[in-house]
């Protein structure tokens, strides 16, 4: 009895000590902020969406990040406009703490049209904020435009 209980501490000590050192992430919702219900206008030279290649604990199938990347030049795509619907905060734990607590981001979804996946954006301070800017074909005022 003593060997088999001390066989299971081992083997959940070394499940721990694994799960620590890889340090999973949550995805926790925070409360709205002033930007919650704002419109960006997003230029494809601006960066683009990828699908999340790690794991965390809340992820759902198809979430995307906004990152930079070289400009397009071959295709002239129109920018897109997305409205921010919510603010999360990715929280890392363990070895993830090294790279920091986690960043702040936005879901966003398009003004126009429907995705299938979890857009999320953290680039709103390379944005440049608009005042009295509507987009032509909707009407609807444009709060930040990322080129």
């Amino acid at each position: 009895m003593f060997k088999k209980t001390s066989l299971i501490l081992c083997i959940l000590s070394l499940s721990y000590c694994t799960f620590w050192v890889l340090g999973y992430s949550h995805l926790k919702k925070l409360e709205d902020d002033e930007y919650v219900g704002k419109t960006l206008l997003i230029y494809p030279t601006a960066g683009q969406f990828s699908l999340k290649e790690h794991w965390y604990f809340g992820k759902q199938f198809g979430d995307s990040s906004f990152y930079r990347s070289p400009p397009d030049l071959e295709g002239e795509n129109p920018p897109v406009l997305y409205r921010m619907v919510g603010k999360y905060k990715e929280v890392n734990h363990g070895g993830k703490l090294l790279a920091g607590v986690g960043l702040n981001k936005y879901l966003i979804e398009p003004v126009v049209g429907k995705t299938d996946r979890r857009l999320f954006f953290f680039s709103l301070p390379r944005c440049n904020e608009q005042t009295d800017l509507n987009d032509s074909d909707t009407g609807i005022k444009i709060d930040f435009v990322c080129k």
